[in-house]
């Protein structure tokens, strides 16, 4: 009979310590206003990476962070720039980031959209197509002028830049 206590006590001792894993994490939630939105992590000295977009993805893992005081810098194109701050992590932390999105697609036009340069004018302005392009030899224009559609790639993220303007090598 002892035995068999000896056993159960040490069986419900291992799963009560086995279970004692820190979280090495300090968690941080954003909620994205707009897409796509372009994120910058600072810190007292600067800006600590360069600029993320973070697409459709929830979460994002920053390891190897120097412990101190943080901010995120949330910006969209054509919308006031947002910081928030009081973002500690302590020594041995990694940073998550973990984001919501609320808000529309800044590159969604309706039907009927005439497609205008951020700079205010109509004229040469293209398509943008996304997949994969096949081609037959050495097809692609080399001169933006003689563009009829401009090649964007596979990756997309949901909110992607649908026009382009050959004058001003803007996306929109």
């Amino acid at each position: 009979m002892k035995t068999l206590l000896t056993i159960i006590f040490l069986f419900l001792t291992f799963f009560c310590f086995g279970q004692t894993k820190k979280n090495n994490s300090a968690l941080y939630n954003l909620t994205i206003a707009y897409r796509p939105a372009v994120i910058a992590i600072l810190s007292d000295t600067g800006k600590l990476n360069s600029s993320i977009n973070p697409g459709n993805i929830e979460q994002m893992t920053f390891t190897g962070m120097t412990p101190g005081q943080y901010k995120i810098q949330i910006s969209w194109l054509g919308k006031q720039t947002i910081i928030r701050d009081s973002i500690v992590v302590k020594k041995g932390q990694d940073l998550v980031l973990r984001f919501t999105f609320n808000g529309p697609c800044l590159y969604d036009h309706s039907a009927d959209y005439i497609p205008t340069c951020p700079k205010n004018h109509t004229d040469s302005i293209i398509p943008i197509v996304y997949g994969l392009v096949v081609t037959n030899g050495d097809t692609f224009v080399k001169d933006k002028k003689d563009m009829k559609v401009k090649y964007a790639g596979c990756v997309t993220t949901g909110c992607d830049p649908k026009f382009y303007c050959k004058l001003h090598d803007i996306e929109f």
